[in-house]
C-alpha cells in the first residue's frame, strides 16, 4: 500500500477530520473517572478498550512478577469497580 493510501484512511478515521464519512456511527466513551471521550469511531473504541487491558493485564503481571498477589488482587479489583462488577459478600 502507498503512503497516500495509508495518509487517506488514517484520514478518513480521524473523528476531526473533515473528510470522514458522515453517516458513520461515533461513540461516547465514559472514563471511570466521569471524563467522556466524545466522537469515537468503532476502531476508536476498540483501541481503547485494547490500551485498558493491557494497561490492567500490565499491572497485574508486574506484581505477580514481584510475587505480591494481594497487589495483583487490588489492580483486578480496581478494574472491576469501574463497571460496578465487584462487590463484598456479606
Amino acid at each position: 500500500m502507498r503512503f497516500d493510501e495509508i495518509d487517506a484512511i488514517k484520514t478518513q478515521k480521524d473523528p476531526n477530520s473533515c473528510y470522514r464519512l458522515d453517516d458513520e456511527q461515533l461513540y461516547t466513551i465514559t472514563e471511570w473517572d466521569g471524563t467522556d471521550l466524545l466522537h469515537n469511531t468503532k476502531d476508536g473504541v476498540v483501541d481503547y478498550v485494547r490500551g485498558e487491558l493491557t494497561t490492567v493485564l500490565f499491572k497485574i503481571n508486574k506484581a505477580q512478577t514481584e510475587d505480591d498477589d494481594e497487589a495483583a488482587f487490588e489492580v483486578a479489583k480496581e478494574y472491576l469497580e469501574q463497571f460496578s462488577a465487584i462487590e463484598e459478600e456479606k
